[in-house]
């Protein structure tokens, strides 16, 4: 219901005393001195703060810790990215979805070697982390990656990766313990004034220091007759000594588009090696790699703009990798649902694909959802597991784990929950098989976190 005017009052007072409040930078954190990381908060912590705490309550709840959980053959969990856009909270849940860590990591964190605020805008990497730290990417104004230890929830370093511009980062993948590489999807638009800042590009780190050892300029992968058009690094994939970009390929201001490409990079020479231009498909930000990991699957929104429900150039397409890059199938996503394809999908197995749509805003008609769904990759035939309750643009990242069956999809609606699907299996006890046929079914629906309360958007793995 409505705020009474001393609710409305006592609310505002709050706000004008959480907006003066600052969170200290713990600078024992390491970070390059050449690249470094602002450590003023932003205002867009005060919405966070402003909605943990209540007049008089003078500090926004802490971490909740880490998890020493062990090594399973699902692995040891998944990372899930809370945000209204302008703050955000990381959570940690087990393999079959259940909490392990409701607030590992916020916006209002402090005493856990954070130089500076979380801002609204931090995504997790895409592919599933080795190790004990998981990795953060602070994107757009921010360009800084976190490295934060999973069992005591501690930042052990941080690196700027905006040399001198608002360099995007958008996927971080590693290698080895001294060797990731991470996409900066904008461009700098005044290079050459320090080390690395072309932008645009592929950098190359070294985690252990943490340091910026190279870049991977990408400029070469839109060819000829692309003036006024920028790669736009997205998502990363390796597969033994090839690194796989996903380049979206957009003109400065994002009204228009080119094909969009896969990359293909040497790691040992750390160079371009082969650029595939997927036909007919524009706007292209997910990527997943197949379980036998010969093939690479992204899924392509479509130009901004327009009145179609459907754009010219959404779809999805099918990239074969075992000797160099081939385009099997551009699939327009007519051809596979009513909507246009969304920015996450991911391979439940070699045959079975899950991926998003998007809905939309019709005047005068109810919003069209967002849907997720179960994709059979020998005859194309689709299976709607779930759509967004009431409004579109709430359904999020979407994780599959093969080796034990579970997909996992972030949404924002529902009271913001990550939805755990699997397959129907009749019987009980620990003996029974699971028999990976037919679709998925809804198992759970769990609340990543009941206190804070932001709407979960981004799911990683470790």
């Amino acid at each position: 219901g409505k705020a009474s005017q001393s609710e409305r009052r006592s609310r505002k007072t709050c706000s004008e005393q959480l907006a003066k409040r600052e969170v200290k930078p713990d600078r024992s954190a390491r970070s390059l001195p050449e690249v470094p990381v602002s450590v003023r908060p932003s205002s867009k912590l005060v919405p966070l703060l402003f909605t943990l705490a209540g007049c008089g309550v003078p500090e926004p709840p802490g971490s909740t810790g880490g998890t020493d959980s062990a090594e399973t053959e699902c692995g040891r969990g998944l990372v899930v990215i809370s945000s209204d856009y302008q703050s955000s909270n990381v959570s940690l849940l087990d393999p079959q979805g259940n909490v392990l860590s409701s607030s590992f990591i916020s916006s209002a964190s402090s005493g856990v070697r954070l130089n500076a605020p979380l801002s609204g805008d931090v995504v997790v990497p895409g592919a599933r982390l080795a190790g004990d730290r998981a990795v953060l990417l602070d994107r757009k104004a921010a360009s800084v990656v976190s490295w934060i230890d999973l069992k005591t929830a501690r930042v052990t370093a941080q690196l700027g990766v905006g040399t001198g511009f608002s360099a995007n980062p958008h996927d971080y993948i590693e290698v080895r313990p001294d060797l990731a590489f991470v996409t900066r999807f904008d461009p700098n638009p005044e290079p050459g004034r320090q080390a690395f800042d072309g932008g645009d590009d592929v950098l190359v780190l070294d985690p252990s220091v943490p340091a910026i050892i190279g870049r991977i300029d990408l400029s070469s992968a839109l060819g000829e007759n692309s003036q006024g058009f920028f790669p736009r690094p997205d998502k990363l994939r390796v597969v033994g000594d090839q690194l796989y970009v996903l380049a979206s390929a957009y003109s400065a201001d994002f009204q228009d588009s080119l094909e969009s490409r896969i990359v293909r990079v040497d790691l040992e020479s750390q160079s371009v090696a082969e650029v595939l231009v997927l036909d007919g498909l524009h706007a292209c930000a997910g990527l997943a790699l197949s379980p036998s990991e010969q093939q690479l699957a992204v899924s392509c929104s479509g130009p901004f703009g327009g009145d179609a429900i459907i754009p010219e150039g959404s779809g999805l397409g099918l990239v074969d990798i075992r000797d160099g890059l081939r385009l099997e199938r551009s699939i327009p996503a007519g051809e596979l649902t009513t909507d246009p394809l969304a920015y996450s999908l991911d391979y439940l197995n070699d045959e079975t694909l899950l991926i998003t749509t998007f809905g939309r805003f019709e005047p005068g008609k109810p919003p069209r959802p967002d849907r997720l769904i179960q994709l059979d990759l020998r005859d194309l035939s689709g299976e709607e597991l779930l759509a967004s309750a009431s409004l579109p643009f709430t359904l999020g990242d979407v994780r599959c784990n093969p080796a034990c069956g579970d997909c996992f999809l972030t949404d924002a609606g529902r009271g913001g929950v990550v939805h755990r699907f699997g397959f129907e299996v009749p019987g009980a006890g620990e003996a029974q098989a699971q028999v990976h046929l037919g679709p998925l079914s809804l198992q759970s629906s769990t609340r990543p976190d009941t206190e804070i309360g932001l709407p979960p958007r981004y799911l990683g793995a470790f």
